[in-house]
């Protein structure tokens, strides 16, 4: 077994894309017309039944963003092909934070209307930003945390816990306890973000970029593995 310790920056780049991926799907959902932008297995169920109400603009919101994922995702492999895993999550975290600042500068002087131009078009840009981080999930590779939607760990944890229960320890592996924090994460981004669209603060938008931008200082700052 290795004994190697995981770089913190790793750490945090986990931790603090979690918490991202929980505000835009928060921020997706309540003020760009019920789409999720990371959550695709969500937003694929409002897609159908969107459809099957006839919800044309709604629909159409959710199909953009399932579009935007996919491209996100492209976009994220095409850069790193080739790319060591330290200079990959360069190139995706600097693609992030600059596509996050522009969703600000659309997001501030705009109207938030479904159908509308400038929602869809944040509807895509914020889901191509998800896209492209659920390809950082894979270039950090630690304990099966895809970073953007968060099922499979969930069945992950309960399935570490219950092995540990069963077999009458009480100490949680490692993953497992990585796994619930990056869980944790992703409901505290979503938790605030839900607080500040209760008080509808604009500054709700900027939650995602301080998140990735920090994701983004503490890998710069590490040595390439």
């Amino acid at each position: 077994m290795s004994t190697t310790k995981t770089p913190i920056h790793l750490e945090y780049i986990l931790g603090l894309t979690a918490f991202a991926a929980g505000a835009v799907d928060v921020i997706s959902f309540v003020k760009l017309g019920g789409v999720f932008a990371s959550a695709m297995t969500g937003n694929l169920a409002f897609l159908a039944l969107y459809l099957a109400r006839g919800s044309l603009h709604a629909a159409v919101g959710s199909f953009i963003a399932l579009v935007g994922f996919i491209l996100g995702g492209v976009i994220g492999t095409l850069q790193t092909r080739g790319r060591s895993n330290h200079h990959a999550l360069n190139i995706l975290l600097v693609t992030e934070t600059i596509l996050l600042t522009a969703v600000i500068i659309l997001w501030l002087p705009t109207t938030h209307i479904v159908g509308g131009l400038a929602t869809n078009l944040l509807i895509l840009m914020l889901s191509i930003i998800m896209g492209l981080q659920s390809i950082v999930g894979k270039k950090v590779n630690l304990s099966n945390i895809p970073t953007v939607v968060f099922t499979s760990t969930l069945t992950n944890m309960v399935i570490a816990i219950t092995d540990t229960l069963a077999s009458g320890k009480f100490a949680l592996p490692t993953d497992t306890k990585r796994q619930s924090a990056s869980f944790c994460l992703y409901f505290v981004g979503a938790l605030i973000a839900g607080l500040l669209t209760v008080l509808d603060w604009q500054v709700i938008i900027v939650l995602p970029l301080v998140a990735v931008a920090w994701a983004l200082v503490r890998h710069l700052r590490a040595k390439p593995e």
